[in-house]
């Protein structure tokens, strides 16, 4: 049996613009029917890292939270803390960089509330049978909340290669130390003959645990660096951080130990998120901007596809096989990091994981189903 996933594209016209396929998406998905009157309604998104513009714009999530007030509910726009360096690491800053990337009370029409609380403390330790988490560290705000609208960016991600709903709901919903927890398998280390000394990835890192020490032997390409740069890997986090922000590609991460488990702790950590919400859930994906870098850094490059449109679901797990469908079978658009990829699938060209393994687990986990049913609007 499938489920349904319903879709606009993103042309449109004086006829019917974006934002009105969006409220359409909401009512064909029957979202009002999640919501009960008085219901306290968290609307999760991710509002982007300033310096990022590549984030969902706040006219979207205007549009779903005043649908949430239509059906009776009590909306509140909600994001949590993050584990790796940057302005939102607690509640303070994290409200600073909401605001300037145009999210407030103002523009949005409902308060922001970040979910973990000043410092990613304020957590409900959720059960999970899972395969390798046993409990989930979920954001006291969304795990109280009654019921909740997601709001994800379909994008590329340096760890997961693919990111939209399952992520959204089991890195983007858990404190700090959840986030750890599903990086806990995640060791980056540098490889010296490509590292230039430039010490980008010492100013990045959350932990402090890299540090330039002299180079034995010849540095790449000629460069006069007498550094090259150490990770102490028994104070890493495994963020990925310094993996995205190094030029050089110096940094890579042992995938072929580290990406099916992070893949596996984020299904079940997205089945915690709404484990205690039956029914009460819907998910929007806003496939726009598909930048292959997650939102999280403080830069976007170049889409590597066009805008490919908008989907709905009650099931996360359909809706992100459906976008991930959609966006692999696009062409790929000159001048985006893709633009020499000679591969048929533009996921695995961003980041060569296997990003369906997410799929897989969450389906496992009871999440929901991989079939489904586009029906196009």
């Amino acid at each position: 049996m499938s489920s349904q996933v319903f879709f606009h594209s993103a042309r449109s016209s004086a006829r019917k613009n974006r934002l009105a396929k969006v409220s359409e998406l909401f009512k064909k998905a029957d979202f009002s029917s999640l919501i009960a009157r008085g219901d306290r309604v968290a609307v999760k998104v991710h509002w982007g890292e300033p310096g990022n513009v590549g984030f969902v714009p706040v006219p979207y999530v205007r549009v779903i939270v005043d649908l949430v007030k239509q059906a009776g509910g009590v909306p509140f726009v909600t994001d949590t803390n993050t584990l790796y360096t940057g302005m939102r690491r607690d509640a303070v800053q994290n409200l600073e960089a909401a605001a300037s990337n145009g999210y407030s009370q103002l523009t949005l029409g409902a308060p922001l509330i970040v979910a973990d609380g000043l410092k990613g403390r304020d957590a409900r330790e959720i059960p999970i049978e899972g395969t390798l988490c046993h409990s989930a560290k979920i954001a006291s705000a969304i795990a109280d909340a009654d019921a909740m609208i997601v709001v994800s960016h379909v994008k590329g991600h340096m760890l997961f290669g693919y990111a939209g709903a399952i992520k959204n709901l089991g890195m983007g919903c858990s404190t700090p130390a959840g986030k750890q927890h599903l990086h806990s398998d995640i060791r980056p280390e540098v490889d010296v003959e490509s590292c230039h000394g430039d010490g980008i990835c010492v100013k990045r890192c959350p932990e402090r645990c890299i540090e330039m020490v002299e180079r034995q032997g010849a540095s790449p390409g000629g460069q006069a660096s007498p550094k090259v740069a150490r990770i102490d890997t028994a104070r890493c986090v495994g963020c990925g951080e310094c993996t995205t922000t190094c030029p050089h590609a110096a940094i890579p991460i042992r995938w072929e130990s580290s990406a099916e488990s992070l893949l596996m702790r984020t299904a079940e950590y997205a089945w915690a998120s709404v484990k205690d919400k039956p029914g009460k859930v819907g998910y929007l994906n806003l496939i726009i901007q598909v930048n292959p870098d997650c939102d999280c850094c403080d830069w976007n490059d170049n889409p590597v596809v066009a805008d490919v449109g908008f989907a709905s679901s009650v099931d996360p797990v359909a809706l992100d096989v459906a976008c991930a469908d959609l966006v692999k079978s696009a062409p790929v658009l000159p001048s985006s990091k893709l633009e020499q990829y000679k591969g048929n699938d533009v996921w695995r060209g961003i980041c060569d994981v296997p990003y369906r393994r997410i799929f897989a687990h969450a389906q496992k986990m009871g999440l929901g189903r991989q079939e489904y049913e586009l029906i196009k609007l």
